[in-house]
């Protein structure tokens, strides 16, 4: 291929001058001399060969001479991060940089499905029973079996609130099979509105507050299953499903398989909404990460309100014959309660974080019938999160070394997953990848996991993991205190994430 000179004096290819006929368009081979044209191969790209100074150069080290010392790991090979400008911001307001400039959103799009889908109801109801129903977020208990116990609570009596239930379920089933489309929120919104009707009423039995909590949850789970920008509305309808249990007695009442559970499926997803709520941050403007006394001190001073804090809800309870894998969801509720306590911490309060530490770890959970192939992996990744989180939290706990193996061994259980529907676990662990490697392993099992027909989305904890990965990045090495990077990040997210 015949290349342009460097002289000034020698026609450019590409330009009019020195073509047959200026108004015909140049080819390829003449625009850039780099391509050359084969009628079997079409275009081709052609690379400089080694050493040709005049079509190629190669950058010199930032590097010249090596360092030596404890800083030495962080200049010898200079690395690529993937970040963007609002990581960049938000790095600089995690230094402190920037104290006076505004927090960064993390926000997902609304997915909304523009085509009008309207399936009839009782093709919508069948497909609850066998597809949307899976979808539940539930723990320790089968979702289908749950979506099952829901048809029957809602088939219980003609009354106004089973109505809700129906159409509650309705709801749900349109927006698993079709995304955010405008049937799922009409029918959302009738449900609503039964609900609020039925509020207005004096007093309420215990199946009427059955069916009360069913409807509740499912609208609940409607926010939770899409989680977009417009999907805070979860915590409302968890609130108000709460008080609806105390104030007709349901938690009191003999209990069947049912209401059980009902009972272990909200104190699910109470416990989660805490672990959210104690990481929601209001007034983190210009709150440095990098000087971990300080950042300790401001969480104690301006702890988050709870949502059972609030004088008009409780803290629910499980069931009394919840599944043995709920006594994990009872350490996390521990754990939260532990972190929340002020510092410096005492010597009882050490006490029990070792004893809760030791409770992780010697926790061993029996198999079910309703148990799948994966369900033992993904109880002990719970597990592991549980390990990483409360010694991430209070390093003296525990020996870095040790809680590092607890991260080793759970990215060699990531791969042998081949879904995860319990989001906990995937952001605690998924916030310790370091390399590409493990980066990569986490996003190929959320890949896997929305797969599913009716997998929830993941859509806020990959944008959480990329945005604290980011910082990780940046921070190059600098000591970043883990509650507060955690805060941080929750706290820049439009709505309140759940990781049920």
């Amino acid at each position: 291929m015949k290349m342009a000179s460097a002289s000034t004096t020698e026609t450019l290819p590409g330009t009019f001058e020195g073509l047959d006929d200026p108004l015909k368009p140049a080819t390829p081979s003449e625009i850039c001399p780099l391509l050359r044209i084969s009628e079997e191969r079409g275009l081709k790209l052609s690379w400089p060969h080694a050493g040709d100074a005049r079509r190629s150069q190669v950058g010199k080290s930032t590097t010249t001479e090596p360092i030596h010392g404890p800083q030495s790991s962080q200049h010898d090979s200079p690395h690529m991060v993937h970040v963007s400008s609002r990581d960049v911001a938000m790095h600089y307001q995690f230094s402190g940089s920037e104290p006076g400039s505004g927090r960064p959103v993390l926000e997902v799009p609304l997915p909304w499905n523009p085509i009008s889908e309207q399936v009839g109801h009782e093709e919508l109801f069948e497909y609850f029973r066998h597809t949307a129903s899976k979808a539940l977020p539930v723990f320790g208990h089968d979702a289908s079996e749950l979506g099952n116990a829901l048809i029957r609570i809602a088939l219980s009596g003609k009354t106004t609130l089973s109505t809700a239930v129906i159409q509650s379920i309705l709801a749900f089933s349109a927006l698993v099979r079709h995304n955010v489309n405008g049937q799922a929120v009409e029918l959302k919104i009738s449900a609503l509105k039964i609900l609020q009707s039925a509020s207005t009423s004096q007093a309420m039995s215990p199946t009427e507050g059955a069916q009360h909590v069913a409807a509740g949850m499912l609208l609940c789970s409607f926010e939770v299953h899409q989680a977009s920008c417009t999907s805070g509305e979860w915590t409302w309808y968890l609130r108000g499903v709460k008080d609806v249990i105390r104030a007709s007695g349901l938690d009191m009442v003999r209990q069947d398989a049912d209401v059980a559970m009902l009972l272990d499926w909200v104190y699910y997803h109470d416990v989660l909404a805490r672990f959210s709520l104690r990481h929601r941050r209001k007034d983190f403007e210009g709150m440095s990460l990098h000087c971990p006394a300080t950042a300790k001190s401001r969480i104690s001073e301006n702890s988050p309100t709870s949502l059972s804090s609030v004088p008009s809800s409780v803290r629910s309870e499980p069931s009394k014959s919840a599944p043995p894998a709920i006594v994990l969801i009872e350490l996390l509720s521990n754990i939260c309660d532990a972190v929340s306590q002020p510092t410096p911490q005492t010597a009882d309060h050490k006490t029990f974080l070792k004893i809760l530490d030791w409770r992780i770890r010697t926790t061993a959970i029996p198999a079910t019938p309703q148990d799948t192939p994966d369900t033992p992996v993904i109880l002990e990744l719970y597990q592991l999160a549980l390990l990483v989180y409360i010694n991430r939290a209070n390093p003296k706990l525990q020996p870095p070394a040790k809680t590092q193996q607890h991260v080793d061994r759970a990215f060699e259980l990531i791969p042998r997953v081949r879904a995860c529907d319990r989001q906990f676990p995937v952001f605690v662990l998924g916030c310790e990848a370091r390399s590409d490697e493990q980066r990569s392993a986490v996003l190929d099992l959320i890949a896997r996991t929305e797969r599913g027909v009716s997998s929830r989305s993941f859509n806020y904890v990959r944008i959480l993991l990329q945005a604290v990965w980011a910082q990780d990045d940046l921070a190059a090495g600098g000591e970043v205190d883990y509650l507060q990077k955690i805060s941080f990040v929750i706290s820049c997210c439009r709505i309140l994430p759940t990781f049920v």
